[in-house]
C-alpha cells in the first residue's frame, strides 16, 4: 500500500516541476499575436503619412515593442498571486 501513495506523490510533483515558460507558452503566443498587427498598422499609418519605408519600419519596431512590453506587464501583474 504505501508504494501506491509514493507513485501518486511523485506523479504530482512532476506537475508542479514544469518550467514556466511550458505552462505560460499560450498567453506568451496570444501577446505576440497581439502585438503583431499593431506594428503593422502602425508602420503603414506612418508611411502613409510620409515617412519613408526604413523611418515606418522603424516605427513598426517601436509599437511592437511598446505594445509587448505593455501587454507582458499586464500579463505579469494580472495574474494569480503568488506565481512572481
Amino acid at each position: 500500500m504505501a508504494g501506491v501513495v509514493t507513485m501518486v506523490n511523485s506523479a504530482s510533483r512532476l506537475q508542479a516541476d514544469k518550467p514556466a515558460l511550458i505552462r505560460r507558452r499560450p498567453p506568451i503566443t496570444l501577446l505576440l499575436v497581439v502585438a503583431t498587427p499593431v506594428s503593422g498598422i502602425a508602420g503603414l499609418l506612418s508611411h502613409a503619412a510620409g515617412n519613408n519605408v526604413p523611418g515606418a519600419i522603424l516605427t513598426g519596431g517601436g509599437a511592437f515593442a511598446g505594445t509587448l512590453g505593455l501587454l507582458l506587464a499586464v500579463a505579469h501583474y494580472a495574474g494569480p498571486p503568488g506565481q512572481d
